[in-house]
């Protein structure tokens, strides 16, 4: 994050005109099916190649607990995303760079709070270690976050998919690396964490002359970060009912056998990706999309949801026919699933899908409170459920079922009828810069 204008593109130097979105979102998605691609080899990988439940419980609880703060983290793209417009003024403020290094020392900060908090549960295997990786992880995402939501907002889609594509790849390679190799649980931490940062470094030195002084944010920095202090809420949300299960899963129901939550964890990891890693990924161009919809974004809205629950019944279908038989396959038999167990997570999954539909579309109109107000909501009812007094697979089916619909519905309800996509953003404008 260098100050220092060396280096910047000239002004009078043409610049490269946005892709067409339609091109960009081919982009996005191909990046998506990459990364995804390699995510899930690597959560194939785990549960063959770690020896025992508890071995794979802590790499995945680690996994865990690194994506759900790395979620909320996420939620400073969100705003970044909304609140980037392209400009040629040649005008310089530290906004954005002094918003990105006071996030990473409280981050910081943050990382040690939970190393000694989460420790003995999440941490376990290698405490010292593991909150040192927590640590590299989280300010490594953030900067990726910061800079993938001026790129966002910029429509510089070829390098939002290089982001996507460089940090799944180093991922997958390191810790596939780690896996084979039987590397301690200390080291495949850092080889989880470390790619983030890498990423950030390989492409802004690759893109830095396209974004610096090239844009500008419709906030001034106050409001940036009273907003991004919202979507980072709703984000940690998100992230409690995504990437953040197993963590939660093993903290509130200590008593669950270890094999039974291992199958449990392989099913969610297994039947929901393939819903939700795509329009998780997808938020940020989601938000320009409704954004740029103006009084259209209900019925695009409804004609993405309804898609997304076409694709959710035939998933669930097939989800109920091989599930069982898939945990048990990439398990070598260790773990197993009912199908109907298998069945109502994929649903689960295709409504978290739809929620990841509603929340870009009540935010691209400014409204944050709704915004927040359905992901908290969700997230609040996933943990109470998870508290009820019910056997452990009862209330976890509860959980992952009622709580995206609670958020779906505070959503649905925050959308104003007719309303204009970010017809509530103040409109003072602020050069940026990220270095």
């Amino acid at each position: 994050m260098n100050a220092d204008p060396v280096g910047d593109a000239p002004m009078d130097e043409p610049r490269r005109p946005a892709e067409r979105r339609s091109r960009g979102l081919i982009l996005i998605l191909a990046a998506t099916a990459v990364a995804g691609a390699f995510g899930y080899l690597i959560q194939l990988l785990a549960p063959a190649l770690l020896d025992d439940a508890e071995s794979y419980l802590a790499f995945t609880v680690f996994w865990s607990t690194l994506y759900l703060f790395s979620a909320a983290v996420g939620g400073t793209q969100q705003e970044v995303t909304r609140a980037t417009r392209r400009s040629d003024v040649p005008v310089h403020t530290p906004t954005l760079r002094t918003f990105t290094l006071i996030a990473a020392a409280i981050l910081a900060v943050v990382a040690v709070i939970v190393g000694l908090a989460l420790g003995p549960v999440a941490f376990a295997a290698a405490p010292v270690a593991m909150t040192g990786a927590f640590a590299i992880g989280l300010i490594g995402y953030l900067l990726t976050a910061v800079l993938s939501g001026v790129l966002y907002g910029l429509s510089l889609w070829r390098p939002i998919a290089l982001v996507m594509v460089i940090d799944a790849v180093l991922r997958g390679v390191a810790v596939g690396l780690g896996l084979l190799l039987n590397a301690p649980p200390g080291l495949l931490a850092f080889l989880v964490a470390a790619p983030f940062a890498l990423t950030f470094g390989i492409v802004w030195i690759g893109f830095r002359r396209e974004v610096v002084g090239n844009y500008r944010l419709d906030v001034p920095a106050a409001r940036l970060s009273v907003n991004a202090l919202g979507t980072v809420t709703a984000a940690a949300a998100t992230g409690i009912m995504v990437t953040g299960l197993p963590m939660l899963l093993r903290t509130l129901m200590p008593t669950f056998p270890a094999e039974s939550l291992a199958g449990l964890v392989l099913t969610i990891t297994l039947t929901r990706a393939p819903l939700i890693i795509p329009l998780m990924a997808l938020q940020s161009f989601l938000i320009v999309d409704f954004r740029d919809a103006g009084k259209r974004v209900r019925p695009r809205l409804v004609k993405y949801a309804v898609l997304t629950a076409l694709v959710t019944a035939l998933l669930a279908l097939a989800a109920w026919l091989w599930g069982p038989w898939l945990v048990e396959l990439l398990s070598s038999g260790r773990y197993s699933v009912e199908p109907y167990v298998a069945a109502a997570v994929m649903v689960s999954g295709g409504l978290v899908a739809i929620l990841c539909l509603t929340g870009p579309a009540v935010l691209s109109e400014g409204r944050h409170a709704p915004y927040i107000a359905g992901w908290v909501g969700a997230a609040v009812v996933t943990i109470a459920a998870l508290l009820l007094p019910l056997d452990p697979m009862t209330r976890t089916i509860v959980a992952l079922l009622a709580a995206p619909i609670v958020g779906i519905a505070i959503h649905v309800f925050g959308i104003k009828p007719g309303g204009t996509a970010a017809d509530g953003a103040t409109p003072p404008a602020e050069v940026g810069r990220v270095g």
